[in-house]
């Protein structure tokens, strides 16, 4: 991709999530499936280099999923979780 292609594809883009304000996509996962995505996420945050605002917005979708899942009584899941 050249560069005038990626400033035409990041302005989209930008443009696209201005527009997008209060968007929200509901997703539903079953345990183990939210389980392997938090352990993915985790793992992916051990990284040294992963410190911006996308880490930020990992870390707490895990620790709302943690909550959340001994908010419904999965409280050994969320404590295996919180091992990281």
């Amino acid at each position: 991709m050249t560069k005038r292609a990626e400033k035409e594809l990041l302005d989209y883009v930008t443009a696209e999530l201005v527009g997008a304000r209060g968007f929200a996509l509901p997703v539903q996962f079953d345990l183990q499936s939210l389980i392997s995505l938090v352990g993915t996420l985790q793992l992916a945050l051990r990284h040294p280099a992963n410190t911006g605002a996308s880490a930020l917005v990992a870390r707490s979708f895990i620790d709302a999923t943690i909550d959340r899942l001994e908010t419904y009584g999965f409280t050994a899941i969320a404590k295996l979780m919180r091992l990281r």
